[in-house]
């Protein structure tokens, strides 16, 4: 813990008391804060980065002391560690594949079309970019439309972004591929459909926000009613932006 130079209450104090405050001298003012808590927003990319040094920091103890000292000299004015850290560092992690909703699977019961249903199940893991959806329907869907959503209040959900996917045919998963859908972290998946029927569970899962009638363009945003333990057969694949 950081001591003040001078008594605590004189116009000369500066350090940091308890973690909590920080005595501070900017130019001919002295000013007493809350110390400041760095950000730590955990991103996904954050995280594979931290990853990624983590297992150079292991591959480095991994090393014989020969092979240690055979990168001293390899790079001018570094030490061997720190010639070994920069080779390894220059690996760029695979982008992190995003998931969200739950599994396309048949399930026990099934809900109709006109209404807009976003399923709470399994958040969006980072942001990016969905090109993949998979469905799995109870009867042939017509005019589906899938979205990413989130909440501006409790159960008000707005949606971010949309993409036509138009038939789906029912009995087993169907895979789309080749789409461009905005997600972020922490976002969910939803759908709108004219005709047909979903599969869908009616407990033991996370729950499903339902609203008759279509509210999936961008920007829509409504108040939704929440079935709890409900879900449906909808899951968006893609990739996380760098």
């Amino acid at each position: 813990m950081a001591k003040p130079e001078k008594p605590l209450l004189s116009l000369g104090a500066r350090g940091t008391i308890a973690d909590t405050l920080t005595f501070q001298k900017r130019g001919r003012e002295h000013i007493v804060r809350e110390k400041p808590i760095p950000k730590d927003p955990k991103s996904a990319a954050q995280l594979a980065w931290r990853q990624v040094y983590r297992d150079a920091v292991a591959a480095w103890h991994a090393l014989s002391e020969e092979e240690k000292e055979a990168w001293r000299g390899v790079c001018p004015g570094l030490t061997a560690y720190q010639c070994f850290m920069g080779s390894e560092l220059k690996y760029v992690p695979p982008p992190l594949p995003i998931d969200v909703g739950a599994e396309a699977i048949d399930r026990g019961y099934w809900l109709s079309f006109g209404y807009t249903l976003i399923g709470k199940d399994n958040p969006a893991n980072a942001s990016g970019i969905i090109t993949t959806v998979e469905i799995w329907a109870n009867v042939n869907l017509s005019g589906c439309i899938v979205g990413t959503f989130y909440t501006t209040n409790e159960n008000t959900l707005k949606c971010r972004d949309s993409v036509s996917i138009g038939a789906v045919t029912s009995g087993s998963k169907q895979t789309f591929n080749g789409l461009s859908l905005t997600v972020e972290t922490g976002d969910y998946i939803g759908m709108y459909f004219t005709n047909g029927a979903m599969e869908r569970d009616l407990e033991e899962f996370a729950g499903l926000w339902t609203l008759s009638s279509k509210h999936i363009d961008p920007g829509d945003e409504a108040i939704y009613d929440f079935e709890k333990q409900d879900a449906i057969s909808l899951k968006g694949i893609g990739e996380a932006a760098a």
